[in-house]
């Protein structure tokens, strides 16, 4: 029978891998690079938030945090329909799960579509920060 790794345990491994990899360096040879090639504050500040969230959102995949999870599926569902195209007429039509939303009485599927384009606009904006980053 297995035990579960503690969440401490879990947070200690994960810690010693990213150092182990150089993890931190490359951050800071990242930042060092950014504040060479700017003066400019806020996108040095945006660049720095940028790396927050996504140091932030791969702890919590390691972690096994479900919400994580969907989000990641939702964000790539977001980025192939960005990147098949950018005016598409309808990409919350397109994020729709019809399994769930079929099934529901119509003050659910209100708050289902506020609450998903709310998501597409979170992760839209994610995108477009993550392809001027690799730009």
């Amino acid at each position: 029978m297995k035990k579960e790794m503690s969440e401490i345990k879990r947070r200690a491994l994960l810690a010693k891998q990213r150092m182990k990899m150089g993890y931190w360096q490359k951050m800071q040879a990242e930042r060092d690079r950014i504040m060479t090639e700017t003066d400019d504050v806020s996108r040095i500040e945006m660049a720095s938030n940028l790396r927050r969230k996504e140091f932030e959102r791969t702890n919590n995949m390691a972690l096994g945090d479900d919400f994580t999870e969907k989000d990641e599926k939702l964000y790539v569902k977001v980025k192939n329909i960005l990147e098949k195209d950018e005016n598409t007429l309808n990409p919350i039509g397109q994020l729709v799960e019809h399994s769930i939303y079929d099934f529901m009485d119509e003050a659910n599927k209100q708050r289902y579509i506020l609450e998903l384009s709310a998501k597409f606009r979170e992760l839209r904006e994610r995108y477009y920060k993550e392809k001027a980053k690799y730009v």
